[in-house]
């Protein structure tokens, strides 16, 4: 898998991408978690996919901020993530906190995908 970065509201993100083919899978991890914890299914399905799993801001290889931020600002970094790196919808893996992103993702920027996977998160509402 390569490494790369990219930047987003001036915050520097991490992920890889690995394979290639004609389908693109984005795998969004949970809290305090990292991108690794997606290396088996990123290693299995990037001989017929290309396949990116990031980290969020302050989490795994990611840019760090001193400053407060919301899930908002996750969803926002991933969409602007999606928008840069990727020519057409994608299939969204989220576990947990990951899963909170792709659910937003798919109520709020429909178009960047293609299908939504949802692992051990939850879509009750969230105390203010």
């Amino acid at each position: 898998m390569q490494s790369k970065t990219t930047t987003v509201k001036d915050i520097s993100v991490h992920y890889v991408e690995a394979g290639s083919g004609p389908e693109t899978i984005v795998y969004s991890h949970g809290c305090l978690m990292s991108h690794r914890m997606f290396d088996d299914q990123s290693t299995a399905l990037s001989s017929s996919a290309r396949v990116i799993a990031f980290d969020h801001r302050c989490q795994g290889d990611s840019e760090k901020v001193q400053t407060e931020f919301a899930l908002q600002d996750l969803v926002d970094d991933a969409a602007a993530l999606i928008s840069e790196t990727c020519d057409s919808p994608i299939h969204f893996v989220g576990m947990s906190t990951g899963g909170f992103v792709g659910m937003r993702l798919a109520l709020y920027k429909p178009k960047l995908l293609k299908s939504l996977a949802l692992i051990d998160t939850s879509a009750d509402h969230e105390a203010p």
